[in-house]
C-alpha cells in the first residue's frame, strides 16, 4: 500500500462516526452494515426504505397484495370470482338460446339464465350431471373456453392458498 492509500484509507476511518454493534446492525447482514449508517429493517421487520422517482401506478401490484391478504379477503375475494365468473359464463350460455342448452332432466329449468348459471357451475367444478348439455359449436366453444379459465383459476387459486397456509410468519394457518 503506498503512503498516499494509506492515508486516505485513514482519513475515511476517522470521517466514520464509531457505532455501538446494536447501531451498526442495520438488519440487512454485516457487509451493509460497515457502509450504511441507516438500517434497512426495522427491529419490528418493517422496511425504513422510502422508494423515490417511481411512478404513482408502479407501487400498485397484484401479486404481493394476494400473498399478504388475510384468510377472510383471500375467502371473500376467491368466492366473489366464483359467483361473477360462473354469472357471467351463464350469461353467455343464456345469450345463445334455450335451444343451444339442453336440458334433459324430469323437470327442466324453465329459466334460461338459471340453466346457463347452473351449467356454468357444474363446468366450472368439473362436475358434469349430463342432465344440461351444449348443442351446436358455439356453446362447445364456450365450454372449451370455460373449461381452460376454470383450470387456470384453480390452479391460482391453489397457488395463493397454499402460500396462506405455509406461510413463513404462521399468520396463514386456520
Amino acid at each position: 500500500m503506498t503512503r498516499e492509500e494509506d492515508i486516505q484509507l485513514k482519513t475515511i476511518e476517522t470521517a466514520r462516526p464509531k457505532m455501538s454493534e446494536e447501531d451498526r446492525d442495520l438488519g440487512f447482514g454485516s457487509k451493509v452494515a460497515t457502509e450504511s449508517r441507516l438500517r434497512f429493517l426495522n427491529r419490528d421487520g418493517t422496511f425504513n426504505v422510502r422508494r423515490t422517482g417511481t411512478g404513482q401506478f408502479s407501487t400498485l401490484n397484484l401479486y404481493h397484495f394476494l400473498l399478504t391478504m388475510s384468510w377472510a379477503q383471500f375467502l371473500g375475494l376467491v368466492l366473489g370470482l366464483y359467483f361473477l365468473s360462473n354469472i357471467v359464463f351463464g350469461l353467455f350460455y343464456s345469450s345463445l338460446g334455450a335451444e343451444y342448452l339442453v336440458d334433459t332432466s324430469s323437470k327442466p329449468t324453465e329459466n334460461i339464465f338459471l340453466r346457463g348459471f347452473f351449467f356454468s357451475v357444474q363446468t366450472f367444478a368439473t362436475i358434469g350431471y349430463g342432465t344440461i348439455h351444449p348443442v351446436g359449436i358455439v356453446p362447445n366453444l364456450l365450454v372449451t373456453i370455460e373449461s381452460y379459465y376454470s383450470m387456470i383459476a384453480t390452479a391460482l387459486i391453489s397457488r395463493f392458498g397454499f402460500r396462506q397456509i405455509f406461510a413463513s410468519d404462521g399468520e396463514g394457518y386456520f
